[in-house]
Order: structure tokens, then C-alpha cells, then sequence
């Protein structure tokens, strides 16, 4: 494994910028944002808690690293119970917030606050009649490598023919290079290669399902107990 500064290096030399040294190092930061804010990785999944007492909808503060859901779920007596998320102003809509406790079977997330206070909420509904803990999987918000122009950091991102690739080829988009367009194309099949191995699960099939809050399981009947516990 190389580090931030041999790969900005390398990807300098290959779009044949060589002064363009502090470019290059903002064009790796890029490149591994890039792959944090629009790729599902798996590296940048993780598992937490949160804590849910009886009678409460929320908020319940999200860590301060937290990027998107993957799952939540809580379990009873050894069954799962999933809960569907939902926008803000889904989630105000729904009624009776604090006079029906059930199995809750939605979730919403703000992340209004996060640049005042550094941290986003989220709410639940219906409030649970009972405590729980819910299974949160999330996507981090991984932070940028300080001047990787100069740094002895190995990024988090294992595929580093990619990472040399996608730089130089940000630089020859500043630089004007005529190889741009050749270089787009090489990379996106890369890493193509690297997603399909062990990415954002492109490779695993998935069923389609139909959205629950048009499709109620039972008719009209929610998706939870029809006697609360």
C-alpha cells in the first residue's frame, strides 16, 4: 500500500503536471469524497445503537459521522422488525404522534443541524409502547486527508490503481489535457471492476418491493401488531 503523497505523485506524472502539487492533493480529497457521497461502500458501513424509551417519538441523535441509513431494525423475542424510512414531511403528516404507541414501522432523519451543532436526529413512528433498541447500519462521512500532497496517510479506499487513475485524470481536466475524455472512460470501468467485487452490492440481486405507505400489509391494516404489546 502507498500513501496520499506517492499517489498524488504518480497521478501527477501521469498527467504530466508536475507543478501542480497542492491541485493534486485537492484532487484526491475529491476523488475519495466522490466515492464516499455517491457509492454505497462497504468499508464505510457500519453498526450502532440507539436507545428508544417507552412513549417517545424522537429526536434521537445520530453519531456525528453519519452520512445515510443502510437498515433499522429492532427485535422482539427474536423476530426482526424493520423500519421503513421516510421523508420530514411524510413524517409530519402522520397523525397522532403522541397518542398511539405501537410497533413503530418508519423513521425520518434531519440533518438540519448538522452545521451548527455537528450532528443530525432522527424520529420514529408510531412511539413504541415499551423500550427498545434499534440496529442502526450506516454509511460514514469519512474526513479529508490534511495536504495529502505531503502525507504518510494509506487512504481508506483499497483500490489504489484507482485512486492514481481518478486523480491524474482531475487534473487533466484542469490542465486542459486532450486525454481527458480517454482517461473518464478507463476510469469508470475500473471502478466498475472494484463495485462489482465488493462495492455498493450492484452485484447482488435484489427483489422490488412496493412503497409501504401506499401498500399497507393487510389492507388498510399498518404494518405493525394489531394489538399493541
Amino acid at each position: 500500500m502507498i500513501t496520499a503523497a506517492q499517489i498524488v505523485a504518480q497521478a501527477l506524472a501521469i498527467a504530466k503536471a508536475p507543478g501542480y502539487t497542492s491541485y493534486g492533493g485537492q484532487c484526491l480529497n475529491l476523488v475519495l469524497s466522490d466515492l464516499v457521497l455517491h457509492r454505497n461502500l462497504k468499508v464505510n458501513l457500519v453498526s450502532s445503537t440507539i436507545a428508544v424509551p417507552a412513549n417517545n417519538n424522537g429526536p434521537f441523535q445520530l453519531e456525528t459521522n453519519y452520512l445515510r441509513t443502510y437498515d433499522l431494525f429492532y427485535v422482539i423475542t427474536d423476530i426482526p422488525y424493520k423500519l421503513n424510512q421516510c421523508t420530514l414531511q411524510q413524517y409530519d403528516s402522520d397523525p397522532n404522534k403522541t397518542t398511539i404507541a405501537n410497533y413503530p414501522y418508519e423513521f425520518a432523519t434531519d440533518l438540519s443541524g448538522v452545521p451548527t451543532n455537528g450532528y443530525g436526529v432522527i424520529y420514529i413512528y408510531p412511539q413504541s409502547n415499551m423500550g427498545v433498541t434499534l440496529n442502526h447500519r450506516y454509511f460514514v462521512q469519512q474526513a479529508d486527508i490534511a495536504t495529502p500532497e505531503t502525507s504518510s496517510v494509506i487512504p481508506w479506499f483499497s483500490d489504489q490503481d484507482y485512486l492514481i487513475h481518478a486523480t491524474a485524470t482531475r487534473m487533466m481536466k484542469i490542465t486542459d489535457d486532450s486525454r481527458f475524455g480517454e482517461f473518464s472512460a478507463m476510469g469508470e470501468s475500473l471502478l466498475e471492476k472494484h463495485l462489482l467485487m465488493e462495492g455498493d452490492e450492484q452485484s447482488v440481486v435484489k427483489s422490488v418491493q412496493l412503497d409501504p405507505r401506499r401498500f399497507k400489509v393487510g389492507g388498510s391494516l399498518k404494518p405493525t401488531k394489531v394489538e399493541p404489546f
